[in-house]
């Protein structure tokens, strides 16, 4: 198989098993938010957990100072590719849980995007473009 053929067959693996997968991502517990249905990071953790045996989710602090962080999430396959990305931003002392915790929330933050992003948790599949621009590294496949 061409590099391309290749990666084309990879893309379509992928999309085939989030599909397959999303069969049981209906039964994912959420909650209500101004009258919207919303997955906790928490269902979205225990589902990838789950499901994508293997799998790694990782995350890195990218900018910390007095006032705020920035920590950095990666989603990989068993072969180490880069699949998803997310990006959490916090700020000291913004809310009651960011008097003392907002390290902490900025990683949940940035999981749930990164699992959100690898299509956990929400209502639309990643297409091939976007799954090829976050394999790519230009980004993570949705805004």
């Amino acid at each position: 198989m061409r590099a391309k053929d290749l990666e084309l067959y990879e893309q379509d693996q992928l999309n085939d098993l989030l599909n397959l997968k999303g069969k049981k991502m209906n039964k994912l517990k959420t909650v209500d938010i101004k009258g919207k249905k919303y997955v906790t990071v928490n269902e979205r953790i225990k589902y990838f957990r789950e499901h994508f045996t293997g799998y790694s989710l990782t995350s890195e602090i990218t900018h910390i100072n007095e006032s705020g962080v920035i920590i950095k999430a990666e989603l990989r396959d068993p072969e180490g590719n880069l699949l998803a990305t997310g990006i959490g931003h916090e700020k000291q002392g913004s809310s009651f849980i960011n008097k003392t915790s907002f390290i902490e929330n900025c990683e949940t933050s940035a999981w749930g995007r990164c699992l959100g992003n690898f299509g956990i948790g929400i209502d639309e599949r990643r297409g091939r473009k976007q799954f090829s621009y976050s394999r790519e590294g230009t980004g993570s496949g949705y805004g």
